[in-house]
């Protein structure tokens, strides 16, 4: 073989290991185009999802978050400073419900987009410092006037008018599922409340 042909083929095998090359290069810069495209579109996708609730659902969630929080922060403070065991128990039967109730809610709010409060609000921030310079009987009194009555009336009425007006389909469901542990919350403090109304004084 003389060495005008060698050179020829050898231009030749270079020339279509360059066009193998390009085209693998276009082949992996189309596939990283499109996966950026794809994700680019979930996240659209998802924010478009999260955008459909309602302001008025939003603040119902929020609304809540706020009645679970107050619960929690109080029931606390009477686990310290409460002096009967029912009220204990109670406080703790509060912590335990108010809390998977919470979660619950924070899980449907991530997939909604929506971003709950994390503390109570100021009116109950300042209920519950008063609360806490409070010991044994007064405390319970307090307490369960406060947080086992007053509160789980609001709450139940927040939950059956989230229920009756909610637009988003599973806003609407966790609240049928959670008025009926709040009216039963409510009717343990009627209960307790009713039982210290006949013996002013006790801490039992």
């Amino acid at each position: 073989m003389n060495k005008t042909v060698l050179l020829k083929r050898m231009a030749a095998c270079a020339s279509l290991a360059m066009l193998f090359s390009a085209a693998q290069a276009q082949t992996g810069t189309g596939t990283a185009t499109d996966a950026g495209t794809s994700t680019g579109a979930a996240t659209s996708a998802a924010s478009k999802g999260a955008s459909k609730m309602s302001a008025a659902d939003q603040r119902y969630m929020k609304d809540i978050a706020q009645s679970n929080l107050a619960e929690i922060a109080a029931s606390k403070i009477a686990l310290e400073n409460g002096q009967a065991q029912q009220v204990k128990d109670f406080a703790q039967k509060m912590i335990d419900d108010h809390t998977q109730a919470e979660n619950e809610l924070q899980t449907l709010a991530q997939s909604k987009g929506v971003q709950l409060p994390t503390e109570p609000d100021a009116k109950h921030r300042a209920l519950a410092k008063m609360m806490s310079g409070l010991k044994g009987e007064a405390f319970d009194r307090r307490y369960m006037k406060e947080t086992g009555l007053t509160d789980h009336q609001k709450t139940a009425k927040l939950l059956h008018k989230v229920a009756d007006k909610a637009k988003d389909p599973d806003l609407k469901a966790y609240a049928q599922k959670t008025l009926g542990p709040v009216e039963q919350h409510l009717a343990m403090a009627q209960d307790e409340t009713s039982k210290r109304g006949q013996r002013p004084g006790s801490a039992k």
